[in-house]
């Protein structure tokens, strides 16, 4: 299946700038303006201090994986497994799940440094993925 045949995101009001951050690609996440927290995934308040006060913010991207599998079996269509999803502890303290492009036969080793990549599926949609940093691939 082509990347067009896969799932697309429903942006809500609450998640729709994300996406516009991606389409530029720029990985952002909510951070609150009360207490500091950075979290994914968007949520009306924040999860530490429960304050509505939050903006995104642009991210480095940057980070390293904390867990990660190999699919094998689709949970839907439009998905072609083997694929590979991980959650990545990003440098500014939240982590996110996503892909990860560091193949998809083994799953990419704990603490492996990656950054973000981009996937263009069309005009309208930009998926963030996650790749080694130059060197720290297996």
């Amino acid at each position: 299946m082509t990347e067009e045949q896969r799932p697309r995101p429903q942006p809500s009001a609450l998640t729709a700038p994300f996406w516009a951050a991606a389409r530029d690609h720029v990985l952002v996440r909510p951070l609150c303006r009360a207490c500091g927290t950075s979290f994914f995934t968007p949520q009306i308040a924040c999860p530490a201090c429960l304050s509505e006060e939050w903006s995104y913010e642009p991210s480095s991207g940057r980070g390293t994986v904390y867990s990660a599998t190999v699919v094998h079996r689709a949970p839907l269509a439009g998905f072609d497994p083997p694929y590979q999803v991980g959650i990545v502890d990003l440098e500014e303290g939240w982590s996110m799940l996503g892909n990860l492009l560091d193949g998809p036969r083994r799953p990419t080793p704990i603490g492996t440094e990656v950054e973000v990549a981009w996937i263009e599926v069309d005009a309208d949609l930009t998926l963030p993925v996650f790749g080694p940093v130059d060197g720290a691939g297996r």
